[in-house]
């Protein structure tokens, strides 16, 4: 008798240790269907970041186009304090940029949603920066236009102004790039 309870304890062990490594196989199946689910996720939203931050960065181009005409007039690095820009030259960058915060706007509207929270701020600066730029051209039109232009605030204010859209675009650029660059 003692070899059938023997028997049967062994079988008993047995039907444990399947239900056991059944178990843990499922427990394991889904831990890696989670992971595997965690890394689909992350690449996804990494994918959908890197669209969001290519579409900010084209919506800025315009300025780019803006900053050249207002820094090297004539192919020539020229302070802003030294020599306005012709009025046909602002005339222009002020429309370019009326058009390049609409579409800041827009681009960066997207990126609120698709985060992180540091990249947003950067972007809000980026186009805070470019309509304030934008202000201080307008400033300088009218006051070329009226014959009041103020050397020491208006043409220091707009090469300020020019300088702080470079800053803020490099660092919008450089926290972008880092969220990309930082494995899910």
């Amino acid at each position: 008798m003692d070899e059938g309870w023997a028997a049967l304890a062994g079988a008993g062990v047995g039907v444990v240790g399947a239900l056991c490594t059944s178990w843990l196989t499922y427990t394991a199946a889904r831990r890696q269907a989670g992971d595997q689910g965690a890394v689909e996720h992350g690449r996804a939203l990494r994918s959908e970041r890197l669209e969001a931050y290519l579409a900010f960065m084209e919506a800025a181009e315009p300025v780019d186009s803006v900053l050249h005409r207002v820094a090297h007039q004539d192919g020539v690095l020229v302070s802003a304090r030294d020599a306005p820009p012709p009025t046909a030259v602002l005339r222009a960058a002020v429309e370019e940029l009326g058009t390049a915060v609409d579409a800041l706007y827009r681009a960066q509207a997207r990126l609120d949603l698709m985060g992180p929270e540091a990249v947003a701020a950067e972007a809000v600066n980026v186009w805070s920066d470019v309509r304030s730029l934008r202000t201080c051209l307008e400033r300088v039109l009218n006051g070329i236009c009226e014959g009041e232009l103020s050397d020491d605030g208006d043409l220091t204010g707009l090469e300020d102004a020019v300088d702080a859209v470079e800053v803020s675009r490099e660092k919008f650029a450089r926290c972008a790039r880092e969220v990309i660059e930082t494995p899910p």
